[in-house]
């Protein structure tokens, strides 16, 4: 079940204020995003350990709390009770005393620390990054109305996933139907397709769509590690999400390994054999792929023991699913190690059932293999699993306000 965002939890430090900004510019972006969040009903939180003056030894809180009214403020300075940053307890103080369940807030920090505070409260982390830098990690934003647009955008959506299912093993979720032939479906589509396949459109929107849809659902707390399917191409990874979803998966602790599944033979494209009259079935994936038994976490460590095994849960990523042939294949072979797998897609093909893959029997995960034969399982249904037939047109009221987003009428 989806959570509501119902705050943020600000740092002051390159967030806020800085020091350097003699001219105000920035901070003038800094009061519209105050005034986005009175306006949208978001709750802002101040969190800080120190003590903060202005000229003329004025306590800067006051001075916030005089022009943020709606600014709650937590801090040791004020409130010796309030836990230090970065542990856990301090954002967990502040849910608690706000009433907010996990999932209802996010957090906005520009430090090391700041990202430390997030990451060991659990909660998505966004990088101001319109002082400085600061830290390498989070989803960064250039200026405060970055913030806002993803946040109205995305963050306030109420129809996340538009299929679920859920059977035993499999677990599977889309964020919308793909079509490029019906009117309703089809701007969002196009642009999807040419963020998957080019690099083109808004790829921004849609791996930010699946980020904010994953954590408001929770997903994010079912799983262990992150994989992207690879592409036609053999090779790795997928270009256009590794860094998102290593991003992703740093803010819970999630190891992402972009290596875990080679694609060790190109593999024949879906559109070109269409063309041709030619019909593939799920072994057009499996015997193109394999997996590593040694992937490398976050593109730096290589593991020294197998990392996927028994009472592991790898989030496994694909853009278009259209009959489920490359997910069930890695699936079948992420089984075979012990280990569980989510699924989750950017879209679906309307109207195309899931077709699964029966018992293949006792097979090495970790080596290049050529099944003769596919035994067939479950078939799920297009429109049995279709749980939320709004989301679709939310999706795309969104995605055009994205593109089109300017800060409102305050």
């Amino acid at each position: 079940m989806a959570v509501k965002l119902k705050g943020v939890i600000l740092s002051i430090e390159d967030v806020l204020l800085n020091k350097g900004d003699s001219d105000k510019t920035v901070f003038a972006q800094v009061e519209l995003l105050m005034k986005f969040f009175k306006l949208k009903g978001i709750t802002p939180c101040l969190l800080s350990n120190q003590q903060w003056t202005v000229t003329g030894g004025r306590c800067l809180f006051a001075a916030l709390k005089e022009r943020f009214p709606e600014l709650m403020i937590f801090s040791r300075h004020l409130d010796n009770t309030v836990p230090p940053k970065p542990q856990a307890a301090s954002t967990a103080h502040v849910m608690k005393q706000m009433g907010w369940q996990d999932g209802e807030a996010l957090y906005i920090g520009s430090t090391e620390n700041d990202m430390r505070t997030a990451v060991n409260g659990g909660l998505l982390f966004l990088k101001a990054a319109w002082y400085n830098q600061g830290t390498d990690y989070g989803f960064e934003f250039s200026e405060p109305k970055q913030i806002a647009r993803f946040i109205d955008t995305l963050c306030l959506r109420e129809h996340f996933w538009s299929h679920e299912i859920i059977d035993g093993d499999f677990e599977y979720y889309c964020l919308a139907p793909f079509s490029t032939y019906l009117q309703q479906y089809r701007p969002y589509s196009e642009d999807a397709r040419a963020a998957a396949k080019f690099g083109m459109g808004h790829p921004d929107f849609w791996l930010s769509a699946l980020v904010t849809s994953m954590y408001f659902t929770g997903i994010h707390k079912k799983i262990d590690f992150i994989a992207a399917y690879p592409g036609h191409g053999a090779g790795v990874g997928n270009d256009k999400m590794n860094d998102d979803l290593m991003t992703f998966g740093k803010c819970f602790r999630k190891g992402y390994l972009h290596n875990l599944i080679e694609r060790h033979t190109t593999a024949l494209k879906s559109q070109t054999t269409r063309n041709k009259g030619v019909a593939l079935d799920h072994l057009n994936q499996l015997n193109t792929i394999k997996l590593n038994k040694l992937p490398i976490k976050n593109f730096r460590t290589t593991y020294r023991n197998t990392p996927v095994k028994k009472g592991k849960t790898v989030l496994l990523v694909d853009d278009i699913c259209t009959k489920g042939y490359s997910l069930e294949s890695a699936r079948k072979y992420i089984a075979r190690t012990g280990a569980k797998t989510v699924m989750v897609t950017w879209l679906k093909t309307i109207n195309t059932d899931i077709d699964t893959v029966g018992d293949l029997g006792a097979f090495d995960p970790y080596v290049a293999n050529n099944f003769k034969a596919v035994p067939h399982g479950k078939t799920y249904g297009y429109h049995r699993y279709l749980v939320d037939r709004h989301a679709s047109g939310e999706l795309g009221g969104q995605f055009q306000k994205f593109i089109d987003w300017d800060w409102p009428a305050f």
